[in-house]
């Protein structure tokens, strides 16, 4: 079959193409339409159409549901009912009509003929074992087998619904052993499976392969069957319903198009209409498949388009249930499914509303997208919920800003994957796709780093009095600076961090602000050093309600043992006033973890006064 015969099969049915446009292949495997007319510039009637299709030529879930119920085998319509994805009954109509023993005789074969094989789809879950790896780490990469394994749940629940009565292929039982073996399938074993072996199995319409096929057809080239509703017999249909409309899904896509679908009745004949508000004579007709990132685009189309501006990259976040009523308590939105891009796996049950009860579909995890322009508000929340310590019955200006610092975290590690893939440097689709989406994603990633960034520093700014650095309490507690210098040599800050003693002055300098009191007694010039109330407070505070552990005084010992007796000795006006034991050393490091947070890369901790914003 060719696309004149799809074309000329089409025409015999009622459907009309205008004049203006040319239907013909424009590369290797590609069909598309060229737009020839109208080059003056003069704009289109309402009633002035590029393409009609009569809806008798639409392959719909009905339409899928009354041939399966030709053969007299059960009530498919029911069985329509108990599949979690509404579109599964579909995928399987058009796996067994595009079979030998069915398509000479279908009413589709002029375009099920011209449908692409796994193979030319050219999606990465056909691709092969090596260009897998060089996606390796990434969210497409990470999420390939996931995605995998929800397909193969939704094709073993239609296949087993099927009535035991209905025809199948002589290898339907063979076929239903890859469900307890394909989790232990490597990359090789799924190619050969869904590639190599594909000539010889797409008669085998029941095969996991075959479904995965008809998903990606319906991925790739289905349209929303809503807009059928008050139109056809049957206008009980669901949201998530997909239908094929031959010749119209020959179109390619460009987001810019500008372009009108409808639906109308005339002359007793029910049509759907296509219309292109942006066609430019001599170009290509192009359709808009909406806006879709550039992982939705190569899972389901087999292409990256370089500067999307629609691209996102998804971050999952892993919270446990329990926390979920929590957080929404706290302002924290929890993803819908329309916050994300639609999928090739997307399910009527991902479709359903959310509540306030069910949080079984977050499981997996909270699944955000994040784009060059758009960190989700709900995001940083939900970082900053994350962090929150027992003190802490509500967001705090030290939880924003460890939030924002863990959220950082996790992009620059998603980040810094993604510098250390190489791509071999050769004029391939498949790599040349693959480096499209990595560079992408690496702008994503870099322009969300800037964001947290810019969103750290007017924190820091607008809050700088209530905040304290180790170089502020270097520089302005001078008994304490003197003190590092007579017993450890320590002269200068910068000496500080290059010995990395950082954590142990802030050890001390908690266990001196707890000893504040016993300073200010004796010297009143102490009063002028850099030792804040609050922090006396909180240590006391934390003294009260912490039971020191046998463990804890082990782990402690040896760090203890090497500072304080020395120090004890040498400065005696500082460390041997009060108390200095070991326990005040554990819980001083306690303390540093709830009244403080850790900053960047350089892993810089700023201590957080708590006061009410």
């Amino acid at each position: 079959m060719t696309v004149s015969d799809l074309l000329k099969w089409a025409q015999e049915k009622g459907t009309f193409i205008s004049s203006d446009v040319e239907f013909k292949e424009l590369s290797q495997g590609n069909i598309g339409a060229i737009y020839t007319g109208n080059s003056n510039g003069e704009s289109k009637s309402s009633d002035d159409f590029d393409l009609q299709l009569p809806i008798d030529l639409a392959i719909t879930l009905n339409r899928a549901i009354e041939s399966f119920n030709e053969s007299g085998h059960g009530d498919f319509r029911d069985i329509a009912k108990k599949t979690s994805n509404v579109n599964s009954l579909l995928k399987m109509f058009l796996a067994r009509e595009r079979a030998s023993t069915r398509l000479n005789s279908s009413y589709f074969k002029p375009y099920l003929s011209l449908l692409p094989n796994l193979s030319d789809i050219n999606s990465p879950y056909c691709w092969t074992p090596q260009e897998k790896a060089l996606i390796k780490g990434t969210n497409l990469g990470n999420s390939l087998k996931d995605n995998v394994g929800q397909l193969v749940e939704e094709w073993w629940q239609v296949i087993n619904l099927l009535p035991q009565e209905l025809p199948k292929p002589e290898e339907h039982f063979i076929n239903m052993k890859f469900y307890y073996e394909n989790k232990f399938y490597n990359d090789d074993d799924m190619y050969n499976y869904f590639i190599v072996d594909e000539p010889k199995n797409r008669d085998n319409w029941t095969s996991f392969p075959c479904y995965l096929w008809a998903s990606l057809i319906l991925k790739s080239r289905s349209f929303p069957a809503h807009l059928l509703r008050g139109h056809v017999k049957n206008s009980e249909i669901k949201e998530d319903e997909a239908m094929l409309l031959p010749i119209i899904d020959l179109l390619n896509h460009n987001m810019n198009a500008k372009v009108d679908w409808s639906v109308s009745s005339s002359n007793s004949c029910t049509y759907f209409n296509f219309r292109s508000n942006s066609a430019v004579p001599g170009e290509q007709l192009y359709n808009n498949y909406g806006m879709k990132g550039n992982e939705e685009l190569l899972l389901a189309y087999g292409f990256c388009l370089e500067d999307n501006s629609a691209d996102s990259a998804a971050l999952k976040i892993k919270v446990p249930l329990e926390m979920l009523p929590e957080l929404e308590s706290q302002g924290v939105k929890l993803p819908t499914a329309s916050d994300y891009t639609t999928s090739v796996i997307r399910n009527t049950e991902e479709a359903k509303p959310d509540t306030n009860t069910d949080y079984s579909q977050y499981e997996n995890g909270l699944l955000f997208f994040i784009t060059k322009d758009h960190l989700p508000d709900n995001l940083i929340k939900l970082f900053q919920f994350l962090v929150k310590n027992k003190w802490e019955d509500k967001l705090t200006l030290r939880t924003q800003l460890a939030g924002l610092n863990q959220l950082r975290q996790a992009i620059e590690t998603k980040s810094d994957i993604l510098k250390t893939l190489s791509i071999p440097d050769k004029n391939d689709t498949n790599l040349n796709n693959i480096r499209i989406y990595i560079l992408s994603q690496k702008k994503i990633f870099a322009a969300t780093i800037k964001k947290i960034k810019h969103l750290e520093k007017d924190l820091l700014a607008e809050f700088k009095l209530h905040l304290i650095t180790l170089k502020n309490v270097y520089k302005k507690d001078l008994k304490f600076q003197q003190s590092l210098l007579i017993s450890l040599g320590i002269s200068s800050y910068d000496a500080i961090i290059e010995s990395q003693f950082q954590d142990q002055c802030w050890l001390l300098y908690l266990m001196r602000c707890y000893n504040r009191d016993e300073y200010i007694k004796t010297d009143k010039d102490e009063e002028d050093n850099y030792l804040p109330e609050w922090i006396h407070h909180s240590f006391i505070k934390l003294a009260k309600e912490t039971e020191v552990t046998a463990a804890e005084i082990v782990s402690y010992k040896e760090i203890y043992q090497s500072l304080i007796p020395r120090l004890a000795e040498i400065v005696p006006e500082i460390y041997g006033r009060g108390k200095w034991g070991v326990d005040e050393m554990i819980i001083s490091a306690k303390l540093l973890d709830l009244i403080g947070f850790v900053r960047g890369k350089d892993q810089e901790c700023i201590l957080v006064e708590p006061f009410d914003k």
